[in-house]
């Protein structure tokens, strides 16, 4: 998942809720840039403040292996008639 679609779905999440990107920064306790970078796919800071964001969003951040596709040999071995 890109940092684009994470900032989309806290955009998403901050609307649905009612809230300002300000009220945001106030209970999180960061300036409202760092939500404007956060929310556009910009923000290269700690994993601690995005972390709360989510938390705030009630949403979390999950880690998914990217070669959990199976390789060619392997789909031929599901074709087997042994």
């Amino acid at each position: 998942m890109s940092r684009e679609s994470i900032g989309n779905q806290l955009k998403s999440e901050r609307k649905r809720r009612g809230m300002s990107q300000n009220e945001v920064a106030i209970t999180l306790k960061t300036a409202r840039p760092r939500i404007s970078q956060i929310e556009n796919g910009r923000y290269q800071g700690s994993l601690q403040l995005l972390e709360r964001y989510l938390i705030l969003m009630g949403l979390e951040l999950t880690a998914t292996p990217t070669n959990s596709r199976p390789t060619l040999d392997e789909l031929g071995s599901v074709y087997d008639d042994d």
